[in-house]
Order: structure tokens, then sequence, then C-alpha cells
């Protein structure tokens, strides 16, 4: 399909893994044609392979590596098109993703953004598992009561980029969010519910980092959108965003007993240690409830007929 609005796809790349290629013609195999390619080099150690790879139809930027967040600015600049969409290099798109979420936005005016589903697939890309995010509403979201889109699967308005303002250079984990929730106190998002991206796990992940660093990122994700919207007198998403805090602190700290299981059969008693204590200081109330959680969980393994 041609008819409509066009879209700059930025793909931002560092590392010029193996995947790139393919990410890329993912979407040139898209059926809505009115798209345009940014690749950004984030500093890639051989450029001109980066030249190569993108093709002479892309529009390749080649900057000294600043980060996701830099590079993702970048290509947003270069670009004018009517909508923006983020792919990360070594994920994939179903040739239908930018027909099925530009057809969410011509359906929903209101909506910033529109979203989907997604699949984990490995480095071969074989899917192991995939997830959903429901199409709630920005209250929702803001609240963490559901969580929130990822990048990777959303289309944006660029009119609504400018009103957002650009992805926030100091973060090198968790800017996605933050953007995000800067944008949802700003209006609603919608989901095509259909999946959308490919999402590749590999041993060189960025979000493979420790969950203690992945913890406060995002922390600090809330609390500069709390600082903004207090700012703004944005009492409501003040509000809301304090729930989510409080929420994902809890869900953080639920997750440590079963990583202290995993510490104890690996005979590491440090870190069983520094999850407790860790766990404690982030979520008291939370790390009782994972405990009781995982307990129950071994009991119903364990009971007669199971």
């Amino acid at each position: 399909m041609t008819a409509g609005p066009s879209v700059d796809v930025v793909v931002a790349t560092h590392r010029l893994l193996p995947f790139l290629a393919v990410a890329l013609e993912s979407v040139r195999d898209q059926t809505w044609l009115d798209r345009r390619i940014i690749v950004v080099d984030d500093g890639c150690a051989d450029p001109e392979a980066v030249e190569r790879v993108a093709g002479p139809e892309a529009i390749v930027l080649h900057r000294r590596n600043g980060g996701q967040a830099a590079a993702r600015n970048s290509g947003i600049d270069a670009g004018d098109g009517e909508l923006v969409a983020f792919l990360d290099d070594d994920d994939v798109w179903p040739p239908g993703r930018l027909e099925q979420l530009v057809g969410v936005l011509a359906a929903r005016p209101d909506a910033l953004a529109a979203f989907g589903d997604g699949r984990y697939v490995d480095a071969d890309g074989r899917p192991f598992g995939s997830w959903a995010t429901a199409d709630a509403s920005r209250e929702d979201f803001l609240s963490g009561a559901t969580p929130i889109p990822r990048i990777t699967t959303m289309v944006v308005r660029r009119d609504a980029l400018a009103r957002t303002g650009p992805f926030d250079t100091t973060f090198r984990l968790a800017e996605d969010d933050e953007f995000i929730l800067r944008m949802l106190r700003l209006g609603p998002m919608a989901s095509s519910g259909t999946v959308v991206v490919d999402y590749r796990r590999h041993d060189d992940n960025i979000t493979r980092a420790d969950w203690r660093t992945r913890y406060a990122a995002s922390v600090r994700a809330i609390r500069v959108n709390i600082d903004a919207a207090t700012t703004a007198g944005d009492e409501r998403s003040v509000e809301l965003l304090r729930r989510n805090l409080r929420r994902y602190r809890s869900m953080m700290a639920a997750g440590a007993p079963a990583r202290i299981g995993e510490q104890v059969r690996g005979r590491d008693v440090g870190g069983a240690v520094a999850e407790v204590r860790d766990a404690l200081r982030i979520s008291p109330s939370g790390f009782a409830r994972g405990a009781f959680e995982t307990v129950a969980s071994r009991l119903r393994l364990t009971s007669p007929g199971t």
C-alpha cells in the first residue's frame, strides 16, 4: 500500500551485529511502501560496512558513539515523515507491521502513537515466547496498572514527537521508558492487537544488564516524569506516576525470592544475602509477597496428584 502518511524508520546501530541486514530487509519487505529507512551509525568500527549493509536507498548518518537516545534523536531529526518508527538493529518486523499500525492511527486520530504485541526469538530466529500489551487507557499505563508498550512495537506521530521532546540523552538504559511515559502524560496510545516485532534475545542484548542497574534506570525514568509533571502542575499525572513507582518497586522486590533460590542452589551465599538486603530496602511488602508466592508455587508442584 502507498496511499497515506509516510513513515521514517529509524535504526540505530553501533555494533554492526550480523542481524542488521536481516532487520533492514524486514523493513524493505513491508506492505506499506511509503517508508524511508534512516540508519544511524552510532560509532561503528567499520562505517563503510554500515553503508554496504544499509544499501543505496537508505539514509545513513555517521556519528561518534553517544548512545541509543542520541542516535535515535539524530534519526528523527534527519527525517520529515508524518510518522516515525523505531527498529532495533537485531529485531525483525512481520511484513504487515507498518500497514497495521498506520491503520490504527488512521482510526484513532486522538492517539499519539500506535503499538502492538511481540514475539521472542533466539539468535537463529526461532520463536520461544511472546508478550501482549493491553489496549489500556493512558491512566492505566501511567499508574503501572498495565505495562507500557515497548518502543520497538510503536509508530509515533511526528507532531507528537515535537510536543514530547527528544529522547533524554543522559539515560543509557530505560531511555525508551522515560520517553514513553513522557508521551503518555500528553495523550493516549492505541493497540493493533497484532504481533508487530520479533524481539531477538542473544548474548549481546543491552537489556541483559544486572537487574539492579535496570532497576535504578527504570526508577529514574519514573521519577524524572514525576518531577516534570510536578513542575507543570499536572497533579493527576503525579498521582498516577507515584502509584507506578510503588508498583514497580514491589514487583522488583517480589522477584528476589526466586533469584535467592537459584543462588542458594549455586552456593552463592553472599549473593543471596545481598538479594535479601536489596529487596527489603526496595519494598519489604513486595519481598514478602514474592516469598509467599514462591513457597506456594513449590507446594503446588510437590503436592500429590500434581
